[in-house]
This record gives structure tokens, C-alpha cells and sequence, in this order.
């Protein structure tokens, strides 16, 4: 008894003493910017990233890395810390939301495996729930001058039977899970940079960034309709967000996104999500947008050379959508 009151002790103390570890380092990753050119701070942020969440965009001009929506196999992280016991965040095997895109479809992707429905029965799970599925992204930025700060957002989106897309988690439905999981990925990218790391100054830390705060003034698109104008500028917001639930609204039921004969509003959002490229397309044709009639807005207006993306809006029951983003052939 005596020997396994001793064992039982010191497993006790190295788990707290680990615990300690890991807030120190978070503390640490949290308030510390980086005094090392940009490059090698931007390389250990892409390594860190790409090591948890292989799927995933880059682009080193603005400093930006956006991951694509991986499933997360093991939603209930294991403790009620925010830290869990898992480096990865309790992933295994992520699965791109690309990957997803045969859910509901057909019946090999509409079966469940049964081991999960004897399980889910077993435990009293309401269907639902059972078969509901997690996913989790984040967007890692690597801010303001030497010296450099990174900044770590999570995203997490839930699928339920029957939805067509995943619906982005907000406020009182934001899983418990997803703070751990920001904290391992900002914790692994500290663990690369910790030798140039310096304290962040007291008036800066935590303050918002501006752009975050910024809203698009709708007049800033030149000589089109207001309404035009109006739906251009909550898509410039939302993808700088990743406010996904916003831009859904401004797409027309029948949005075309595929020259192939890819349409419809749920399965453009879900594709463009899974292919951040497409966003970023989007983003940077919205600077170059002409009014080429009463009924239609295209950036860029005109005929757009092969390879180069076009944004189409048209009213819809008197209200501008999108009716397309495609890419030229």
C-alpha cells in the first residue's frame, strides 16, 4: 500500500508539474513577439501549422496561413482545461472538408457504421448528436514590424444529418474544445522562435487589430447601385473574417461557381472554404468592379483574360447576389 501511495503521489506531481509547463509556455507564447527577421518567425509559424493541420494555404506576402477545414475525430477533449492532453488537439487523421463533400449523397456515404450506432445507442445519445460531425480551422498571422507577432484564430463549424454544409460555431455554441486546440498550435509555434522571443509590450497586449474593427464603407465601390455596393462590401468583410455565416446570404440561390456546371449557394460556400485560394481570389477582384448595366456588376467588368476570376451580381427579387464566381477557360 505504502509503495503505491508513493507511485500514485509522484504521478501526481509530474502531472502537475507538466500542467505548469505547459501554462508557462502558453503564458509565454501569448505575450512574446519575436526579434528575428520575418522569415525565419513566418517558416516556424507555416512548420508548426503544417505539422497539425496538413491541408492548409500560405501567403508570406501579408503573412497570412489559413488552414482548410479538417474533421476533428475526437470532439470531447479529454479534462476541463482549456489546454488538452493531446499536442495535436485530439485529431487524428483530419480530413479535409473537401474530403466531405459525398456526405448525404448516395448509399455508401449515407451509411453509419454500426459499431457507432450500437455505441451511440449504448450510451443514450440522441441521433443527432451521435452523428454529428466537428470540423476546426484556424488563421495564423504574423503581424506588425520587427519585432514580429503571431496571431492564432481558431474556427470551429458543426455538421448535422441532413444540413447541406457545416454552420460555423459562434459565442454560447463555440465548443469547449476549440481554446485548447488554438493553444497547442500557438504553443508549437513558440516552441520554434522561443530563442528571439522578447516580452510584448503592456500596450499591446490583446488590443484588437485595427482591421479587425474596420468595417467597408459601401460607397467605396465607385459607380455602382448601393445595393451592389452594399452586399460587395459585407463580402469584403466576411472573407477577411472568415465570417462565412455573413457572406451566405449574399449568394444567389443559384450561384454559379464552377464553369464545369458547378451551382448552387451551400455547395459554392463549402468549396470555397475548402480551397481558401478561391476567397483570396475573390478578395482581390472586389477592387475592380464596374457597373456593366442596370441588372448587372462585374469585377473585373469586361472579358477577363483565361485563368482570371470574375465576380457576377445580379438582382434577385430586388436584392443584388452573387450569381457567379468562376474562373476564366
Amino acid at each position: 500500500m505504502r509503495w503505491r501511495d508513493l507511485i500514485t503521489g509522484m504521478l501526481v506531481v509530474a502531472l502537475a508539474a507538466s500542467c505548469n509547463d505547459n501554462r508557462k509556455e502558453l503564458n509565454y507564447a501569448r505575450h512574446s513577439l519575436y526579434d528575428v527577421d520575418f522569415a525565419v518567425v513566418y517558416a516556424a509559424a507555416l512548420e508548426a501549422t503544417r505539422s497539425l493541420y496538413p491541408n492548409l494555404d500560405e501567403n508570406p506576402g501579408p503573412g497570412k496561413i489559413a488552414t482548410s477545414w479538417h474533421q476533428v475525430q475526437y470532439a470531447n477533449c479529454a479534462g476541463t482545461g482549456s489546454l488538452c492532453d493531446d499536442s495535436t488537439g485530439g485529431m487524428a487523421n483530419p480530413q479535409v472538408l473537401a474530403q466531405q463533400q459525398g456526405l448525404g449523397q448516395g448509399a455508401a456515404a449515407g451509411s453509419i457504421n454500426s459499431a457507432n450506432q450500437s455505441g451511440a445507442a449504448a450510451a443514450g445519445m440522441p441521433t443527432r448528436l451521435a452523428y454529428r460531425k466537428y470540423f476546426i480551422r484556424f488563421d495564423v498571422a504574423v503581424l506588425g514590424g520587427r519585432p514580429w507577432r503571431v496571431k492564432v484564430t481558431g474556427h470551429a463549424s458543426a455538421w448535422d444529418p441532413g444540413a447541406a454544409m457545416p454552420s460555423e460555431l459562434h459565442g454560447a455554441d463555440k465548443p469547449h474544445w476549440l481554446d485548447g486546440r488554438t493553444e497547442a498550435l500557438q504553443i508549437a509555434i513558440y516552441k520554434r522562435v522561443k530563442q528571439y522571443a522578447v516580452p510584448m509590450p503592456d500596450d499591446g497586449t490583446d488590443k484588437p487589430d485595427p482591421a479587425e474593427l474596420a468595417k467597408t464603407d459601401p460607397s467605396s465601390f465607385k459607380n455602382i447601385p448601393i445595393g451592389a455596393g452594399k452586399q460587395l462590401a459585407i463580402i469584403k468583410d466576411a472573407i477577411a473574417k472568415r465570417d462565412y455565416p455573413s457572406m451566405r446570404p449574399t449568394l444567389a440561390e443559384d450561384v454559379v461557381w464552377s464553369l464545369g456546371g458547378g451551382t448552387g449557394a451551400d455547395a459554392a460556400m463549402a468549396m470555397w472554404q475548402a480551397d481558401p485560394t478561391a476567397l483570396d481570389a475573390m478578395l482581390a477582384v472586389l477592387g475592380n468592379c464596374v457597373s456593366e448595366s442596370d441588372k448587372r456588376v462585374a469585377c473585373p467588368g469586361g472579358t477577363v483574360a483565361p485563368g482570371a476570376w470574375q465576380l457576377v451580381l445580379e438582382p434577385r427579387d430586388d436584392i443584388w447576389k452573387v450569381a457567379s464566381f468562376v474562373k476564366s477557360e
